[in-house]
């Protein structure tokens, strides 16, 4: 796991979190991040263009990529919202605790 990208993540996350009024949840943001790494490697097509090299990137951390880039939106009331063009695109039941 790339230590850039995870701080990028949860500095995203946390400003999203604040913007809805939310409190932000590490263990929230830890599970919607794995949701998300897990759907990435069952062939979800990524939210975000790939660079030259990512063949090598792990689904982790596209997945933390894809959040500190705004397309993944992790919130309370058990959803992790994809993002598209800044429009929610579609729903995603977050994990359960």
């Amino acid at each position: 796991m790339n230590e850039e990208y995870l701080q990028a993540a949860i500095a995203k996350a946390k400003d999203l979190a604040a913007e809805f009024g939310e409190e932000f949840d590490i263990r929230l943001f830890i599970g919607g991040v794995a949701k998300r790494a897990s759907q990435l490697a069952n062939g979800y097509q990524r939210l975000i263009p790939m660079m030259p090299g990512d063949n090598q990137t792990s689904f982790l951390d596209i997945a933390l990529k894809e959040v500190a880039a705004g397309q993944v939106i992790i919130r309370h009331g058990d959803q992790v919202e994809t993002v598209s063009d800044k429009e929610a695109k579609d729903a995603i039941p977050a994990p359960r605790d």
